[in-house]
């Protein structure tokens, strides 16, 4: 998806030429094909290692500069450890309210921050964080019940907002986090997932597992949060949901189909669908008519 399933070792080699890529993912399969079948547990967990494993990919020039416009901290949440926190604060002391921005799995807090300049400008003070094993936040393993985790503790010390925004596993850990009962009065969805499932499913087809080494990763990740995947199905949490909705989807999304934010935008009760095209999963965050979709959403709902 940051949350397609591609593997996390190979992206965070994207200075590798594509041929020595290649190599590594046929090195990748043929491990997981032997392992998976003279030794299925020690393949699903290889392969569960494998998909909670956030890539780090290179900051933009253009996130540099917009993140020099916020306040950094280091900020201490509980089990979770420090987490990087950052702030951008209107001109005007008396705000409009308090957005928060959450990334997708292997993203980081500048990849929305795009959203920051243009809502601070009109009067909102934003506020994100980089999730745990996420852009300055400690390294290490993470999944989807850490987002939440770390949003419900989040918002316990910063809240409350009156606005959330999440891109991708972002959306997601927001929609459980909704549910259940972390309070906004609106919420931005970009290119939710509907189930994490899915994507583990992709994840060990690509690596050549067997659906029964893949099921055995799944079922040793919920036993490591105590968590069923069940729990994080984004339709079913967001039909549980009346807060002001908008779900943005690009057309020609690759790594989080179409399809899966119309069901969400389908499940949540007057939720505002709108289709981008051409932007694909990560440019939809940066373009100048999604900056103004949400800017506008947010000023009409106010």
């Amino acid at each position: 998806m940051t949350d397609s399933s591609v593997p996390s070792v190979l992206k965070r080699r994207r200075k590798l030429p594509q041929i020595k890529k290649l190599a590594l993912l046929a090195a990748l399969k043929g491990e997981m094909w032997v392992m998976s079948r003279t030794s299925p547990d020690k393949a699903a967990s290889r392969l569960a290692a494998l998909f909670t494993t956030p890539p780090r990919p290179p900051v933009r020039p253009w996130e540099r500069a917009a993140m020099a416009q916020a306040r950094y901290a280091r900020v201490r949440f509980g089990s979770l450890g420090f987490l990087s926190v950052y702030r951008w604060q209107p001109n005007n002391p008396l705000s409009k309210g308090k957005v928060l921005l959450m990334h997708g799995f292997g993203g980081r807090v500048s990849q929305l921050s795009g959203f920051a300049e243009a809502l601070v400008a009109v009067g909102y003070e934003v506020v994100g964080f980089d999730a745990p094993g996420h852009g300055k936040s400690p390294k290490g393993h993470a999944a989807l019940p850490d987002f939440v985790d770390a949003l419900e503790m989040f918002v316990a010390q910063e809240g409350p907002f009156d606005t959330v925004i999440g891109h991708s596993m972002g959306g997601a850990a927001l929609a459980t986090a909704l549910r259940l009962g972390m309070s906004a009065q609106r919420a931005v969805l970009i290119a939710p997932p509907v189930y994490p499932g899915t994507y583990l499913a992709q994840a060990g087809r690509m690596l050549g597992a067997t659906d029964k080494v893949t099921g055995r990763a799944q079922a040793l990740i919920e036993a490591q949060y105590g968590r069923a995947f069940d729990e994080f199905r984004t339709p079913l949490n967001a039909s549980t949901l009346s807060q002001k909705a908008l779900i943005l989807h690009d057309q020609n999304d690759r790594q989080v189909p179409l399809v899966e934010g119309q069901q969400v935008a389908a499940a949540w009760a007057g939720a505002q669908l709108e289709i981008t095209e051409g932007l694909g999963h990560t440019r939809i965050l940066r373009d100048p008519g999604t900056v103004a979709l949400v800017q506008k959403f947010l000023m009409e709902s106010a």
